[in-house]
């Protein structure tokens, strides 16, 4: 028997999420790896309070003090970048570094920035310092087509455009589930968003949101690598805490090819 733990490509979104509103936000089933504490020492860094017991924190920032993001602990970890969200909706500036984490090949964060030079952003890339430098006098709704498909910049425009001024479409779309469990917390701490078509997500702009509880699903990636795991080995592992939804994908193709 294995149990899953929370999902590691939620858990880091909620924790940046968690810095949009100034009341505090209970996340549970966190899983405890190295990403989410570097996560949280980000949030003390802008100004953050975290209190951390077992597998549940509690965030509250009541005030962005800082709209920088240290180069050496935002190079460790990709997910740094989407500090830009709060930062801008909060503060009116950002100053991110080039964003580190694992390297599938190239992964720039163009479109992200582009999208939000569309929500009336300026932004200057540093080579010098390494820093994105990006501004705004207020975001305004928008309507973006993602070039290419992007997971975290679908999530990155849909946290700036909680609080932006008016309606958002995002076109092309992430469609993964993770994305509409960022959907479901943001929802759940005040914003309005609703996905009309599977790669079409509408926002419309709220003033403030609130605090909220907002429990971690479990990581599909380490159901999977467990569900793989039990077909080569006889099939004896009773993999816990697992969300079948979560893997359809996974599970039509394993029993096409004979998995049980």
């Amino acid at each position: 028997e294995v149990t899953v733990s929370g999902s590691k490509n939620v858990v880091l979104k909620a924790i940046i999420a968690a810095c949009l509103t100034s009341q505090p936000v209970e996340v549970k089933n966190i899983p405890l790896i190295s990403d989410v504490f570097v996560m949280l020492e980000l949030v003390k860094e802008i100004g953050g309070h975290v209190k951390l017991s077992g597998h549940t924190v509690k965030i509250k920032v009541e005030r962005i003090r800082s709209s920088k993001i240290p180069l050496e602990m935002g190079a460790k970890i990709r997910t740094s970048s989407m500090f830009l969200a709060p930062l801008l909706a909060r503060k009116g500036e950002a100053l991110i570094p080039n964003p580190g984490g694992c390297r599938i090949g190239s992964r720039p964060i163009d479109w992200h920035i582009k999208g939000l030079i569309k929500m009336g952003a300026e932004s200057k890339y540093n080579s010098r310092d390494g820093y994105f430098h990006v501004k705004t006098n207020g975001l305004v709704g928008t309507t973006y087509n993602f070039e290419k498909n992007t997971h975290t910049g679908t999530e990155t425009l849909l946290m700036a455009a909680v609080l932006a001024r008016g309606r958002t479409i995002l076109e092309n779309a992430a469609y993964e589930p993770e994305v509409d469990y960022l959907i479901k917390l943001l929802n759940s701490m005040g914003a309005k968003i609703r996905r009309t078509k599977p790669r079409t997500i509408i926002i419309d702009g709220v003033e403030e949101l609130h605090g909220t509880s907002f429990e971690i699903p479990p990581d599909r990636n380490e159901v999977v690598t467990f569900a793989i795991l039990s077909a080569l080995t006889g099939g004896q592992i009773y993999i816990k805490n697992a969300n079948p939804a979560d893997i359809k994908n996974f599970t039509d193709q394993f029993l096409k090819v004979g998995g049980k």
